[in-house]
């Protein structure tokens, strides 16, 4: 239930706003009925009369509808920037970026606590109201806000910020499932063969993407689950998710489906993003091939925290079942990775030296259990490049390359 929650809280761009929405209800019942109670507490010049106070409310409603309109121009720039210049899949990054959910509330808070005051105030009893001061007030937090949510934007736009972030973001990922491993909430299993099983069937109920395992529902049952799909594949509807080894299968739904990918528990999802950036780098109408080289290089890193976990699948023990969930391979993560780079900018001698690179990196501290994964990529690598091609001092310079990504450090 908690990652569900985690899930929707993610994903969700409006669930902050909402709750500022709600707070500005909540601000307008507290100041038009317990405004009074205050009075003798709080300054004497925050307090106006009916008639100025509805001046200030309808001033303070008419800027900041300005300022609304500004920013949300400017979002709309930012995510057509991000869906040409990035990967149209780097547009929930933004949207979901904190700094931008909390304007945004704080906005839809001071006009709905504006505007509901303006309706308002004209039932109050009291000649004095302290519905103005606190608009005020909220009227100047925004245009903090909003001073904020400029500096936002000016460097959420830097592909800089963006590939760390999203680097950040995959390591977050890894990091909490090392840390289930070491507590021993799962354990890292070699993998089973896909067979068919005596057992009963869960398909899909919907058509969409893996988000979730949702190993917390194991608890107290008693009933084994295997796995057929991982975390991120797409599935259709009725296709199978994986088998209860029992006669009856219990009411539990251990998947989570849905439109979009997410990354909470698949950071081979950042990977892609990642990739994706790099590939519009190099792209004819971008043409900017270092950024596709950062991009590559924080795959690399990922990969180097990935790759310290052994290669097998999930396990989830409870001492009376277990829940076997299955993992995508190094060998997929890599694959999905790097031949869409080496497919189109396979005429650049500096994109391809940073994929080399990147592998280095990635088997700087690589379980052993991975050697033979990245040497038979490697080899791959080497196949599908024809460096004849190349000039004899580009070759050279790639073929050092690719004996770096072949040494291992002890």
């Amino acid at each position: 239930m908690l990652k569900r929650l985690q899930l929707m809280l993610a994903d969700s761009a409006w669930f902050v706003p909402f709750l500022y929405g709600v707070g500005g209800i909540a601000l307008t019942f507290l100041t038009q009925y317990f405004g009074s109670f205050f009075r003798e507490l709080l300054p004497e010049i925050i307090y106006l009369d009916k008639d100025s106070a509805a001046s200030v409310l309808s001033s303070s409603f008419t800027s900041l509808m300005t300022m609304m309109t500004f920013s949300f121009s400017t979002i709309l720039v930012v995510l057509t920037t991000y869906s040409s210049q990035f990967s149209p899949r780097t547009i929930n990054n933004f949207l979901t970026n904190s700094a931008s959910k909390h304007t945004l509330g704080l906005f839809i808070m001071t006009t709905v606590y504006g505007i509901t005051n303006l309706f308002l105030i004209r039932t109050s009893e009291e000649d004095a109201v302290l519905a103005s001061g606190i608009s005020v007030l909220l009227v100047v937090s925004s245009i903090w806000a909003f001073v904020k949510f400029i500096q936002t934007i000016s460097v959420s736009i830097q592909a800089e910020r963006l590939l760390s972030s999203l680097h950040r973001e995959a390591l977050s990922v890894i990091e909490n499932q090392r840390r289930a491993i070491e507590e021993e909430d799962m354990y890292i299993v070699p993998k089973r063969a896909i067979h068919m099983f005596e057992g009963q069937a869960v398909y899909a109920s919907r058509t969409g993407y893996v988000q979730l395992f949702s190993s917390e529902k194991q608890e107290n049952h008693d009933i084994d689950f295997e796995s057929v799909v991982a975390v991120g594949d797409f599935v259709a509807k009725g296709d199978i998710l994986g088998y209860w080894l029992a006669e009856e299968a219990p009411d539990l739904d251990v998947f989570q489906i849905g439109e979009v990918r997410s990354s909470i528990q698949d950071p081979a999802f950042v990977i892609e993003k990642l990739s994706e950036i790099a590939l519009k780098g190099v792209s004819p109408g971008i043409n900017d091939p270092n950024t596709a080289i950062h991009a590559i290089h924080y795959i690399g890193d990922i990969l180097r925290e990935l790759s310290r976990l052994p290669a097998g699948d999930f396990l989830f023990s409870n001492d009376k079942s277990n829940w076997h969930a299955k993992r995508k391979t190094m060998e997929a993560t890599l694959f999905e990775a790097f031949a869409p780079v080496k497919t189109y900018a396979s005429h650049d001698i500096f994109v391809m030296a940073s994929v080399f690179e990147a592998i280095r990196i990635a088997r700087l501290q690589a379980h052993p259990s991975l050697d033979e994964t990245f040497e038979d990529f490697i080899d791959y690598f080497e196949e599908a490049l024809d460096l004849d091609e190349f000039h004899p001092r580009e070759k050279a310079f790639l073929t050092n390359q690719m004996t770096q990504a072949r040494k291992i450090q002890d």
